[in-house]
Order: C-alpha cells, then structure tokens, then sequence
C-alpha cells in the first residue's frame, strides 16, 4: 500500500486535521521556533503554548530536569498573554494553515470560569484560531486552590464557560491524577467536542548532593517515556466512558508509541518532549502509524481506533 492510499486525515469534531499527529502544548512554543527544523506538513496541528489574560513570568530557574524515562517540567505557566500571542504569534500560525490545511488550537487557563471565558471570546473573533484546547490543571482559587480538573464541579464549570463564549472546537485536557472517566463525561455534558489526556503527572526529584529539590518549585509534572503506560491506561478508560474525539498524549517518539494511544481509543496523538532531541519527530511518527497500517492491512487510520483486544 503507497502513502497515497492510506487515509491519514483524522476528525476532531467538525474539524478535519490532515494528519493523526499534533504538536503539545508547552513544548512547540508557538510554532514558529520549530521552524526550519520540522517538515510541516507532517504536523496535522498545533496546539500552542497555554494563554492567559495578561503575561505571566513563570517560576525562577531551574524549571526542567532530566530524570530517568523522561524530564520535569515546572515552568509556572509563562507565556505572553493573549494580547501578544493575536498581534505577534499568529502571523506565523496563519501561514501554517494555509501551506499545511493544519489546524491551530490555543492551550488556555486561568484561575477561575470567568478567566476561561474571555480568553474563549477574545479568541473566538481572531482568524486562524480554529480551536481551544482547556488546561484544567490550574489552581481554582475559590475551591481552596485544587485543580480544576481533579473534581467534576471544577471540570464542569470551567468547560461550560468556554463553550458558552466560542463556537469553535473545545478541546478538554485532562488529568492522570484524576478519576478520568468521571471527568471526561463532566466535560462531555459540559460542551466539549473533544478530550486530550493527559496533562504531566506530579512528581518530584531531589539532588542527593545538596539535599534540595532539583526544580525550584519543588515540583514539577513528569513528562516523556515514563509517562507512556499511565497516559494510555487514562485514553482507555476515557474512550470507554465517553464517544467523542480523544487526543492521547505522553512519550509518544515513535510510531509504535502513537498506536499504543490509537488501540487504546485515541483519534489523534500529540508529541511533546520528543521534540526536545529530535525537533522533527513529528515526520518519523507519522511515517511509523502508516507502516504500522500496511502491516495491518488497514487503509484509514479511523478503523484502528479503540480496537485493543481485537484481531484485525
């Protein structure tokens, strides 16, 4: 079977991405510091470095460790705010979509539903943003500061806000520290069109030299290789509580990787700290899935989705 014959093109809600893999959120900046070092047309979208309101500096240095299978991550949400991102950043995601027919889908937070919902209605009106993607894993400061997306009431809320303000795609991104399925159908009957799971896990790494945390905040979320088994477990009971579109995330490097996500119930993967050494392991990815789909003897990728168990 030649590349042509394979159906890679997935659906996200309305939307249409022209290729099963994505870039995640906090580890592609927006867009265009990869480029020049990532074939393009291998990225089906982008979802981009999580918004808020107003610029936001993050958590001092250090805030990324390497640790075994993988790295911590605790940059604080820094980020631009959504003024620079419309006026700076979208300029280059415009010229992404039109070369690439990709998508662009802003990861947003903030701490409180009303946060969530001007950031959906600022971008709501802005040309080239064909999505929202919801970082529930923000402190609600009115609950004591628990994250959003480790309770239904959180989850519910915040989902409701953003798609009370958007008619564009609303994307959930929930937790592996979390009861998943619960949360996946509060952000179901809350709006959303689709579910990306899961956001880090928290975790923790100590210098034994100095006898301090090795991330200035102490802790930080667990990222790559290591995160692979929990964050395919979460797509599984996801895809079995729930019926619209997954994008499964954590450690993908590989083709392999991407259709562990695929059997378990994902529509789509993203790839995240492979990025880190390899900026265009998007390309061998999706080179990966079609191998895999000849191997098979499956033309669209569609047929393999949520099949684990079965012989095809």
């Amino acid at each position: 079977m030649t590349c042509s014959e394979r159906e890679l093109g997935v659906n996200l809600g309305a939307l249409r991405l022209p290729t099963p893999v994505g870039l995640a959120s906090g580890t592609c900046g927006y867009g265009a510091e990869l480029d020049g070092r990532i074939d393009w047309k291998s990225v089906g979208a982008i979802f981009t470095k999580g918004l808020s309101l107003s610029p936001r500096r993050g958590h001092p240095p250090p805030r990324i460790c390497e640790v075994s299978g993988g790295m911590l991550n605790a940059i604080g949400l820094e980020n631009i705010g959504v003024d620079a991102f419309i006026r700076d950043k979208m300029p280059f995601l415009r010229d992404y979509r039109e070369t690439t027919n990709g998508a662009v889908v802003a990861n947003l937070y903030g701490t409180g539903p009303a946060q969530y919902g001007e950031l959906a209605s600022r971008l709501n009106e802005v040309d080239g943003v064909d999505g929202v993607e919801i970082n529930l894993s923000c402190p609600n400061v009115a609950a004591g500061g628990i994250e959003f997306g480790r309770t239904v009431s959180g989850c519910a809320a915040v989902t409701r806000a953003v798609r009370d303000k958007t008619s564009k795609l609303v994307v959930v991104k929930l937790s592996p520290a979390s009861p998943v399925g619960e949360i996946a159908r509060a952000a179901v009957d809350a709006g959303a069109d689709a579910l990306s799971l899961c956001n880090t896990m928290p975790a923790m790494s100590i210098d034994v030299e100095s006898r301090m945390p090795r991330l200035s905040n102490g802790v930080g979320g667990l990222s790559g290789p290591a995160l692979r088994p929990i964050a395919v477990k979460a797509v599984y009971e996801a895809a079995k509580a729930v019926s619209i579109p997954i994008v499964g995330i954590g450690g993908v490097q590989s083709g392999r990787d991407a259709m562990e996500f695929i059997l378990a119930g994902a529509s789509a993967v993203q790839i995240g700290t492979a990025t880190f050494a390899d900026p265009n392991v998007a390309t061998a990815v999706l080179a990966g899935i079609g191998e895999l789909m000849d191997r098979y003897g499956v033309k669209n990728l569609r047929e393999l989705v949520g099949t684990v168990g079965e012989m095809k």
